[in-house]
């Protein structure tokens, strides 16, 4: 403005959008420059001036033209008042212009500053008005003050709202907690704050739950209902009764407005507060829904859901039939509820777990039976478990628990606790607890007793604990009789195929985890990931993958966020089983976000420890220990053996492959006699192959045969190409030198065969490599190193690149690499930078090194690969290590 480049600028948006943040934030960087202010006020809005009055009180314009019509109230010639403004303005520059609410100004105040704003232009004058968005059917405001420049406020980005809790919080957010307000907040900035300072510590902290729906702040609510506020009254009931819909159409508003027509709608149209697509009326703010229903005196508001829920199809529309119900019941009715009961079914098949616990808590509201409304209750705090939201299903008990009557009730209620308890708890008490559920429900519901029961199994799996795992998988299948449905035989055959398992009788328990794998044929989630667990035991990793990416893809669709987060944990585990690295991390971290957002705090931990082991296979040091020292922290609480587990084989695998085999030894020695919550017998049989280098590599021979023994008898049961492959290497690590050859070319045959672990494959080559280099044999040596480099370098394995290049270069010089003639060929500044990329470097590396331009370097390299006639950096590296 000093320099005379006078600037204008109209802020649109919702409220609450952070318009007038923006002007306190302007006028306080003004420094020194005349900052004037004005709101615009709806009570002034018929009084001409009355605006710019308050604008320039700080000036006091007492004479001319503008001072008249200040003060008098009268606009006169408004050329020459509107020009007064101009220079009044422009003689006190550099001036500073703000007006909050200008949509509310006087007429007569705003065309003299919508005239100045327009005239900027090489003044010291900077104008910038704010607006209510969403005016008009284009839903700009910008035909507020033509000719100036609009900047539409658009709703934060979910990342912003994270920032705004993290920043204004008073204490640490609930992962599940800052989920909820992000959601409800819609990116708009007055109402992240006003949820955030409504909640006490308990709830922010998730110990208590949160109130539902959460209430807009009365100031955002008030401002957000203020365009609504002259409607005709029939506009204004069209308006509740679409607030109240998820998506309403025209025709059914209609039908239940009694006597309200489509041309009601337009009033509210013109304001930009609803619009029309395909027949369908949309509000473009959703928090102005929210403030109408909330701002909806209780009468009004029942009335609106009886008139719904008489146009409302109990088979069609069952969700909005259930809810319009229920809400608008004027006293508990025994046939009503029942009504809604049987919309709650349909609800949960057509539109998700959520929906449906909506739906059976409405049954429950006018339920009349105390015991009948607990249980209707419980039903709704499942629903809304499986759906991910594990602080509504705890604030649904509370309500049920008083009204538990009977044992069954009771059973009931405890039962969804446990769930609860099994995913976000100790994994020992929660198998403690739903053994105990599950005796209880034995006598009322067997089919539910025998989930339950196979759910205090799922964990004790988890925590490492057999003898609990047998306990409750003995009593499951001792209810399972021959004439059951198939699904509930093969759940057996899953029990007693794990428990068998955990015993080391692999050849008595594949045949029946083969059998449980036909769980798969189903498309319940949870069946699904009991299908991929069976898989996992025998070894057929391509199934497990293909079985949980099949949970996860009918869990979403279903509304079932709850099982999302174990089919996710085992989805990584088998990519980075099978080499997946990059997809293992992005599974992995997927996994996280969503067990935080569901209080799934078990899961958090075993996604932590692979996202552990990911960071151990790419040799990235500082992580993975950060990660694993986390995991031991969180495994150590909630005694998760399995995730404890996970993270030592990280931190062994991350010391193996820093050539620390002592450190691997050790660490892999420790989990043979973990007990429940530190380790896991699984495990033990998975990680043998490493601790069997490791204990190589020691002198420990006698560790590593015994080791391999069980691994071995694991293997050829199971029969899996890829078990066999690394026992099979093993074999090759303890075997006298003449026969050692044998066993690792069969290891490779193996591996080539099932084609689905290419680290592992490449680990064989390195350690065969290896052995060839160190029995003589270089040239047969250097071909199986420069296979395993390629595939580290692929997966990005840092430390086991760094491995296999020591190797080459114990070896020398060999056949593979480029003679002295073609380097010869290349200048000296191309053969400066082919060693340093053949040693690692990237090119913005190289050219810091050189002085030289990253570009210059890509130049120079596709140069360097025509004249050795090679295609890429791991050519390069070959010829140079």
């Amino acid at each position: 403005m000093r320099a005379r480049r006078g600037t204008s600028l109209i802020l649109t948006g919702a409220a609450g959008a952070g318009k007038t943040a923006l002007l306190d934030h302007a006028a306080e960087e003004a420094g020194d420059i005349t900052v004037l202010r004005c709101t615009g006020v709806a009570d002034e809005a018929r009084t001409p001036f009355a605006g710019l009055q308050r604008l320039l009180l700080p000036l006091a314009p007492h004479d001319g033209v503008l001072g008249k019509a200040l003060e008098r109230g009268v606009p006169g010639d408004r050329l020459a008042l509107h020009t007064a403004l101009l220079d009044l303005l422009i003689g006190t520059g550099p001036v500073l212009v703000c007006v909050d609410d200008a949509d509310l100004l006087d007429e007569p105040s705003l065309d003299a500053l919508a005239f100045v704003a327009r005239r900027v232009a090489g003044t010291p004058l900077a104008v910038v008005l704010a607006a209510r968005g969403g005016r008009g059917k284009e839903g700009t405001a910008g035909e507020l003050v033509p000719g100036v420049e609009e900047h539409v406020l658009a709703p934060l980005e979910d990342r912003a709202v994270h920032d705004i809790l993290t920043d204004h919080s008073p204490t640490t957010l609930d992962p599940a907690v800052r989920a909820t307000l992000v959601r409800a907040s819609h990116g708009n900035p007055a109402a992240v704050l006003g949820h955030l300072s409504s909640l006490d510590e308990a709830e922010l902290r998730g110990r208590d739950p949160l109130p539902d729906p959460l209430r807009l702040p009365d100031r955002l609510r008030e401002s957000l209902l203020a365009p609504c506020r002259a409607l005709p009254e029939r506009t204004a009931s069209l308006l509740l009764l679409a607030a109240l819909c998820e998506d309403p159409d025209l025709h059914t508003l209609v039908r239940a407005g009694d006597g309200v027509s489509l041309e009601d709608v337009e009033p509210a149209e013109e304001l930009g507060l609803v619009r029309i697509s395909d027949d369908t009326l949309r509000f473009p703010d959703p928090l102005l829904r929210e403030a109408i229903v909330q701002g909806a005196p209780n009468a009004r508001l029942r009335e609106a859901h009886r008139r719904l829920a008489s146009v409302a199809d109990p088979d069609h529309t069952p969700v909005e039939f259930a809810r319009h119900t229920a809400a608008g019941a004027l006293a508990p009715d025994s046939a009503l509820a029942d009504a809604v009961e049987a919309a709650a079914r349909r609800a949960g098949r057509l539109a998700g777990r959520l929906a449906a616990s909506h739906a059976h808590e409405g049954a429950a509201r006018i339920t009349p039976d105390p015991g009948m409304r607990s249980h209707r209750l419980a039903n709704a705090a499942y629903e809304a478990y499986m759906a991910g939201r594990s602080d509504r299903a705890l604030r649904l008990l509370d309500r049920a628990r008083p009204l538990s009557v009977t044992e069954r009730h009771r059973a009931a209620v405890e039962l969804v606790d446990t769930h609860i308890a099994m995913r976000g708890s100790n994994t020992i008490d929660a198998a403690e607890r739903l053994y105990a559920v599950g005796r209880a429900l034995v006598a009322h519901d067997r089919h539910l007793a025998v989930r339950t029961l196979a759910r205090s199994a799922d964990s004790a799996s988890l925590a490492g604990d057999p003898e609990r795992h047998a306990r409750a998988s003995a009593l499951a299948v001792s209810l399972i009789r021959p004439d059951d449905p198939e699904q509930m035989r093969l759940v057996g055959d899953f029990l007693r195929g794990c428990e068998i398992s955990f015993r080391g009788d692999y050849p008595r328990s594949t045949p029946l985890l083969r059998e449980a794998m036909r769980l798969a044929e189903y498309d319940d989630p949870s069946k699904l990931i009991w299908a991929g667990i069976a898989g996992m035991r025998i070894g057929e990793t391509p199934f497990v993958r293909e079985a949980v990416t099949r949970a996860v893809d009918n869990a979403r669709p279903r509304g079932e966020l709850a099982t999302v987060p174990a089919a996710l944990g085992f989805l990584v585990m088998t990519e980075f089983w099978t080499g997946r690295f990059p997809s293992a991390a992005g599974t992995a971290l997927t996994g996280l976000r969503i067990s935080r957002e569901t209080g799934q705090s078990i899961w958090v931990t075993h996604h932590l420890a692979a996202l552990s082991m990911v960071a151990a296979i790419q040799g990235d040091v500082d992580t993975c220990r950060i990660r694993a020292r986390a995991v031991a922290t969180q495994a150590g609480e909630n005694s998760i053996g399995l995730a404890a587990a996970v993270a030592s084989w990280a931190l062994a695998v991350l010391e193996l492959s820093r050539g620390n085999a002592a450190e691997a030894f050790f660490r892999l020695r420790s989990l043979v006699h973990a007990g429940p919550g530190y380790g896991h017998p699984t495990m033990r049989l998975v990680t043998a192959p490493h601790f069997v280098e490791a204990a190589v590599r020691m002198g420990e021979t006698e560790w590593a045969r015994a080791s391999l023994s069980g691994y071995r008898r694991w293997a050829e049961s199971v029969g899996s190409p890829s078990a066999l492959a690394l026992a099979s290497r093993g074999s090759g690590l303890l075997a006298p030198p003449d026969e050692a050859a044998d066993h690792f070319e069969n290891a490779l045959a193996l591996h080539r065969s099932c084609g689905d672990d290419d680290v592992e494959h490449a680990r064989t080559q390195l350690l065969f490599g290896a052995f060839l280099r160190r029995a003589r044999l270089p040239g047969r040596a250097r071909e199986h190193l420069h296979n395993a480099l390629e595939t580290f370098e692929r997966f990005g394995a840092r430390l086991w690149v760094r491995q296999t290049r020591a190797e080459l270069r114990a070896i020398g010089r060999g056949e593979r690499e480029a003679d002295s003639s073609m380097i010869s060929e290349l200048t000296a500044q191309q053969q400066q930078i082919a060693r340093l990329v053949a040693e690692g470097a990237t090119n913005r590396e190289v050219a810091a090194h050189l002085f030289i331009s990253p570009r210059t370097v890509e130049h120079h390299l596709r140069g360097i690969f025509r004249k050795l006639n090679i295609r890429s950096r791991v050519d390069l590296a070959r010829l140079f290590n």
